[in-house]
């Protein structure tokens, strides 16, 4: 059994049977599982590509109803052929969001990995504001490929984020492969790699599924893609497109249709000798303020501030900021922030755990040049350990404008960010990120 989690909260499930992976939690409403029969219609952006909203309707009709809007939130190294399998002669499983994803190359001929990041989210139709519910568990189906040669693959992926557990089956073993964390387009991301044999159809075998739960959540962030790995085989040449599949279900709805905040957002970043804290709101009832809890060790946290309010950014949410200059920063290498929310009757609800790094990590020093720059920025590091990192450029209002993934090896590194000539002109931060945590910070200029 693999149980991998993102925060205290504990699942003790083991996945032994297909039926077991369809089935709920004593307690959810078995007429709350969404069904995507319906053809999604696209309701912005450009069919097929990055920025694309598609919308489902009546994924659910009891207790009430909702809608559900799919967006193609990024697009690396791969490409969606198809939204969903019913586009193409009502086929498929009604159950299921079932996308068709392919490499952008025509041929692959070296070491390649292709992701598509999308957005789910569930809508009341009658506020059309986000569901107000809890429990939801996301099911990635049929993580399969197949050998390239004795040393190569071509495995499907499946990433996932912000879940409150992740499951794998115990019996028949997994064949999932866990790839280990990453940051990504502001996420904290775990991945998993599909097994090297195929599965017929779109299998609901439970050795090559990804279960993962959430709390209250209306809205899921997941990735799903390929990674190519050539060894001793050959290339691959006119790469079909695959099928994948995922369900969204066992939720159940909080406090009879009310939930105090949806958040759509929550960071923290370094701005000098402070930390800007900010988050953003989707949707707000009875809701009184907001404590920003500081921690060093990640377990004893006191208040470091009191927002009682935000900016309106849309009908029903809000945005905040809070800055933190506690002296108490300068002496730490390691900070951790989580949001306490109050209700108006004095309930409390605490935010997910992020972490900042205060100082440089031993072991790794950052160079930027040039500085100022025009177009590009190269940065310079030496690792202590392989892994992978992310380039941040920030404004000074702590919001990322720009980020890029890297690969790096341990030893002496160099990062090329390109497309900078777009920024307006003045100061900004370049960051170095590794698992999650602010490694180092380096102020940079545009001319």
């Amino acid at each position: 059994m693999k149980l991998i989690f993102t925060s205290a909260l504990a699942c003790l499930t083991i996945l032994t049977s297909s039926a077991q992976i369809e089935s709920c939690p004593a307690g959810t409403d078995t007429n709350a599982i969404p069904k995507f029969s319906g053809v999604p219609s696209l309701v912005s952006g450009s069919a097929l590509q990055q920025g694309a909203v598609y919308r489902y309707e009546n994924v659910v009709t009891s207790p009430f109803t909702m809608y559900a809007l799919v967006k193609i939130e990024n697009v690396d190294k791969a490409k969606v052929v198809n939204i969903d399998e019913r586009d193409l002669s009502n086929a498929g499983n009604d159950n299921r969001f079932q996308p068709q994803i392919a490499p952008d190359n025509t041929t692959l001929n070296g070491d390649r990995r292709g992701l598509i990041t999308f957005s789910m989210t569930f809508y009341s139709a009658a506020t059309n504001l986000p569901a107000p519910i809890t429990g939801l568990r996301f099911t990635h189906y049929d993580m399969d490929g197949f050998t390239n040669g004795t040393t190569g693959w071509y495995r499907e992926m499946g990433c996932v984020t912000n879940a409150t557990g992740i499951i794998t089956s115990s019996n028949p073993a997994t064949q999932l492969l866990n790839a280990g964390d990453y940051t990504a387009n502001g996420y904290l991301w775990k991945q998993y790699m599909g097994s090297t044999t195929e599965h017929g159809g779109v299998s609901s075998d439970p050795e090559v599924a990804l279960v993962a739960e959430y709390l209250a959540a209306s809205s899921v962030v997941f990735r799903m893609g390929y990674d190519f790995k050539k060894g001793n085989g050959s290339n691959l040449s006119s790469p079909s497109y695959r099928q994948y599949a995922a369900k969204f279900g066992c939720f159940s709805f909080v406090n009879g249709g009310t939930m105090p905040v949806m958040y759509s957002s929550f960071d923290a970043v370094v701005n000098d000798k402070s930390v800007l804290v900010k988050w953003i709101t989707a949707q707000e009832m009875n809701n009184s303020h907001f404590e920003v809890e500081r921690s060093f060790n990640n377990t004893d946290f006191t208040t470091a501030g009191i927002v009682l309010d935000g900016f309106a950014v849309n009908g029903t949410g809000k945005s905040y900021q809070f800055k933190d200059n506690s002296p108490a920063l300068q002496e730490q290498p390691v900070a951790y922030y989580r949001l306490k929310q109050i209700d108006v009757d004095g309930k409390a609800t605490y935010t997910k755990v992020l972490v900042v790094r205060l100082q440089a990590k031993p072991g790794i020093t950052m160079q930027v040049s040039p500085n100022p720059f025009a177009e590009s920025l190269n940065l310079r590091f030496n690792a202590a350990a392989s892994g992978t990192a992310e380039i941040r450029i920030v404004n000074n209002y702590g919001q990322t404008l720009l980020s890029k993934q890297a690969t790096i090896s341990k030893g002496f590194n160099t990062v090329q960010v390109d497309g900078l000539n777009g920024l307006t002109p003045g100061m900004y931060i370049a960051q170095l990120i590794m698992n999650g945590t602010v490694i180092d910070n380096q102020r940079v200029i545009k001319n």
